[in-house]
């Protein structure tokens, strides 16, 4: 759809950023709530009744996609606060 073209850019990821931790192997890092499809995080918490008209599932995925982004801020900001971890870590829970 044409209205939503290029809307989403922030979320590209960097070019360098899978080379950081290309060969990790970490055990219990949370639940990666950003391979889910769209509206599908707060589509599980709302009936089949709300969902069904068009107007509404587009602005579901607005909200579910600013609900993603502050979870990456609490757990960007839980990195900030521990000095014992690198900056750019993105595997904490």
């Amino acid at each position: 759809m044409a209205l939503f073209d290029n809307l989403f850019g922030y979320r590209r990821a960097r070019r360098y950023d899978s080379v950081k931790t290309r060969k990790d192997s970490r055990l219990h890092t949370g639940y990666d709530y950003e391979n889910l499809p769209p509206s599908e995080f707060i589509g599980r918490a709302l009936s089949g009744h709300i969902q069904r008209n068009e107007i509404i599932r587009y602005f579901l995925m607005f909200i579910d996609d600013n609900l993603k982004t502050l979870l990456r801020g609490v757990r960007y900001l839980k990195n900030y606060k521990n000095y014992t971890v690198k900056e750019d870590d993105n595997q904490t829970r």
